[in-house]
């Protein structure tokens, strides 16, 4: 029987028949890389998420076939031709003809055969399906992802059951199609859904179609499960190690704990072996990083280094935190860290912190430790208990507020040690409006100190009120500039601080020190860093601020800030060894931001009127243009520092960029730190090309050349000079 020009449309069997392809989509593979560029839409030529249409499956449950022609033959032989669909929920097979044998269900389809899932698409020359045993053949396939870029080919696409695909003879890549700047091939690939696992054989990876790397054997994890096995090694060598290696291995214990072992070797040094613990728990997380060199070869000397982060939320506001630090030797940061912060610390800081939150309150209990690099080492708190309101502050009613510590300070080297306690408890009435403000705070703040000293344990104790009244105005007209509209502000504002005069001289000096000068702090009632000291004061502070703001977006276009300070009486109150302060006035200050188009421009000076000089400052030129940015920073502080910085950051187009830094000491006359790197980036590949110039010492400056070539979707390799 025979019908012709007619569409077919009819059920063949229930939802209960499935044909299983999700496997097929784990062929993108996870390889943990630390170096992932994301692709340019504008830099491919083709967007998997376009290639299938909405309308592509049924949504009923039932299986169904349909084609220009049908031929059912005695033996329950059905075939069809010309444009052949086969639709099953989420999976659909188009293909030329196809043959459909119904007491078996097997499916023969042979010419343009095309297979559809949610996720991948495949086409073959000819494939078998099974729809009563869910199996598959896919013969002479290519493959395309639908949720990323991945694509390949492969001989035989073979799906066994639910759980596991085989690939023989198959490729990998994220290129466009006839693009192929990076492959991956392998003789066999065999994907589990139940393991979450995934294995190859005689896995070649091919640049420019340039073997450069054999794995024999290869595992890698299917979608977001983690694996256990060997991460990308690295290779490089610098001045300072000679030739490196890098294998790290990555060991997935559990599914909250994991680690990353690598051994890395520096043929100058030996085998310095780094790991990297980490833990996750509904409530708990911590990150446990061990660093150990056994006998280098430079120092002769063990090199170890240990830092453990820990925080904790067991529930019911409390909240717990740990940070440890340790390392064998001084030079070790130096030695073995590319980050500049690092290698100019003085010292590691070890603490542990119990955190209780409420509403209203906030309770810490702090104990905290110290590893000397260099310099002196500051008091240990063992431990340092605060707690302190948190009260939400009304305006036009009356608000109350406490600041409380307790605290033990100790140290093996000092004659002073003991226990300090300190409450301040403060009351504020705020006055609002559109117009203005005016502040009125009074405090007062007790300490009490237990000393253990040389000659025996004393107790000292000490109270100071404090008060103070901040007020100001604005007044606002509007003004036109360049055909712009702006709402012009004039914000005068004075702030007034007495604190009484109270001799401290016999106090021990913990952790205070002095507050550098800036507009901010002049407007606070306090002149110390620390509550060793209480600042004896009666001053005022003045201050005049503009600014003009954009009518039409509200945005902050030009603010100039001009403050000084006027003592009416001396500063006695001071640090040991540090000489009464008697001037009637302080240093101005002043500051200025403006953003003029793509210019963006912000200063800060502070001027000593009596030496007629400059004692600090601070200023910043920004240009951003599209894609190009761009910065010049300028520092300066009288007799201690003198710096210049530039950055660079220019998108040349969706393919090159530049980048540029530069950090100058002017003051010690050499370069603290110079790099210069250039990005290029296609579809599926890029390279990065960076030099790196480092201070170290007056002898001795580290510099590199690094390379990095990374292939989207599966990880970077890099080489270093």
């Amino acid at each position: 029987m025979k019908k012709k020009n007619k569409k077919y449309h009819f059920p063949v069997s229930n939802a209960t028949n499935k044909i299983s392809a999700g496997l097929l989509t784990v062929f993108l593979f996870n390889l943990p890389s630390a170096h992932v560029l994301l692709a340019a839409e504008s830099l491919c030529e083709i967007q998997p998420s376009s290639i299938i249409k909405k309308d592509t499956f049924s949504t009923d449950g039932k299986t169904h076939l349909q084609s220009d022609k049908v031929e059912i033959s005695k033996e329950n032989v059905s075939r069809f031709t010309g444009n052949v669909v086969i639709q099953q929920n989420d999976k659909r097979i188009e293909t030329d003809q196809a043959e459909y044998i119904k007491q078996t269900e097997q499916v023969e389809a042979e010419g343009n055969v095309r297979f559809i899932a949610a996720d991948i698409q495949i086409k073959s020359e000819s494939a078998s399906f099974n729809l009563k045993s869910n199996q598959a053949v896919l013969k002479k396939a290519e493959y395309q992802s639908l949720t990323s870029r991945a694509r390949g080919q492969a001989s035989t696409i073979e799906i066994k059951d639910q759980s596991t695909t085989k690939l023989s003879d198959a490729t990998y890549t994220t290129c466009d199609p006839g693009n192929a700047d990076w492959l991956l091939s392998a003789g066999t690939i065999t994907l589990d859904s139940k393991s979450h696992q995934g294995h190859a054989s005689n896995v070649v990876l091919r640049f420019k179609d340039v073997p450069f790397f054999y794995f024999p054997y290869l595992r890698f994890p299917i979608g977001e499960e983690r694996l256990s096995g060997f991460l990308f090694p690295y290779f490089g060598h610098s001045n300072e190690h000679g030739s490196e290696l890098k294998i790290p291995y990555y060991w997935n214990i559990h599914p909250q704990i994991d680690a990353t072992i690598t051994p890395w070797y520096m043929s100058k040094r030996g085998t310095l072996l780094h790991t990297e613990f980490r833990y996750l728990t509904e409530n708990n997380n911590g990150i446990l990083d061990l660093e150990y060199l056994s006998n280098d070869k430079i120092v002769n000397d063990n090199r170890e280094r240990l830092h453990w982060k820990h925080e904790s939320k067991p529930g019911l506001g409390w909240q717990a935190k740990a940070d440890y630090n340790y390392v064998a030797d001084v030079n070790h940061l130096t030695d073995f860290s590319d980050n500049l912060n690092s290698t100019s610390t003085t010292y590691l800081i070890r603490t542990g912190e119990a955190i209780y939150n409420s509403p209203n309150w906030l309770l810490n209990i702090k104990a905290e430790d110290h590893q000397i690099l260099s310099g002196d080492e500051p008091y240990k708190r063992l431990p340092q208990i605060t707690l302190n309101s948190r009260y939400a502050v009304k305006n036009n009613a009356l608000n109350y507020s406490l600041k409380s510590e307790a605290v033990r300070f100790d140290h093996a080297d000092y004659e002073v040690i003991g226990d300090r306690v300190h409450l301040k408890p403060e009351i504020s009435y705020p006055l609002r409006s559109a117009a203005g403000f005016f502040e009125p705070k009074l405090s007062v703040q007790h300490t009490s100190y237990n000393l253990q000293q040389t000659t025996g344990e004393t107790q000292l104790s000490r109270t100071v009120p404090t008060f103070s009244l901040n007020s100001g105005l604005f007044f606002e007209r509007e003004s036109r500039i360049f055909s712009g509209n702006y709402i012009q502000t004039l914000e005068p504002q004075l702030f007034y601080a007495y604190v009484p005069y109270k001799d401290q001289s016999d106090l021990p000096v913990f952790d205070t020190s002095v507050y550098a000068f800036n507009v901010n702090q002049s407007f606070t009632d306090y002149r110390f860093n620390g509550i060793d000291r209480i600042g004896d004061d009666n001053r005022v502070t003045a201050a005049l601020a503009t600014r003009f703001i954009d009518q039409e977006n509200g945005k902050e276009m030009f603010m100039a800030r001009l403050g000084q300070i006027y003592y009416f009486s001396d500063r006695k109150v001071q640090l040991p060894n540090v000489a009464v302060e008697t001037g009637s006035r302080s240093h101005i200050i002043a500051e200025l931001k403006t953003q003029p188009g793509s210019w963006n421009i912000s200063s800060q000076v502070e001027w000593d009127p009596e030496l007629k000089e400059k004692v600090s400052s601070s200023s910043q030129l920004g240009y951003q243009y599209k894609k190009f940015n761009f910065n010049l920073a300028h520092r300066f502080q009288r007799n201690t520092l003198e710096t210049r910085e530039m950055k660079l950051n220019w998108e040349l187009n969706s393919r090159w960029k530049l980048h540029a830094a530069h950090l100058y000491d002017l003051r010690n006359d050499h370069i603290v730190e110079n790099l210069f790197g250039i990005n290029y980036e296609s579809c599926c590949w890029g390279l990065r090309l960076s030099t790196k110039e480092r201070y170290l010492s007056s002898t001795q400056t580290d510099r590199g050349i690094y390379l990095e070539l990374i292939l989207k979707g599966l990880g970077g390799f890099g080489i270093k000079q």
